[in-house]
């Protein structure tokens, strides 16, 4: 095999460069950080969360007199504006069971 004179180096690899420059300020201390209150009004304007736990007597009776799974009763909730999911249901399930039960 025949050497060329050519070393195996990258071309420009003997740059000091780094591949990443670096500013003297962090584009995230450019922007201000918001008061604490900045959000206060928005959060007071949002409609309030309906709870699962406020429909547990429905939940039962889906479940346990129409026979209804937990997935079933999640979308027959969403169908009628409770948004939610049949983990949730279950959970709202379980948590209304006494504990002697």
């Amino acid at each position: 095999m025949k050497k060329s004179g050519k070393s195996n180096r990258i071309k420009g690899s003997e740059s000091t460069k780094p591949l990443i420059e670096k500013s003297a300020s962090n584009r995230f201390s450019e922007s201000p950080v918001p008061v604490p209150n900045a959000f206060l009004e928005d959060a007071k304007k949002e409609a309030k969360r309906k709870l699962l736990s406020d429909h547990v007597e429905t939940i039962n009776v889906l479940r346990n007199e129409k026979r209804f799974t937990f997935r079933a009763i999640a979308d027959w909730l969403t169908a009628r504006g409770i948004e939610t999911d049949h983990s949730a249901v279950y959970r709202a399930y379980l948590g209304a069971i006494p504990i002697d039960q």
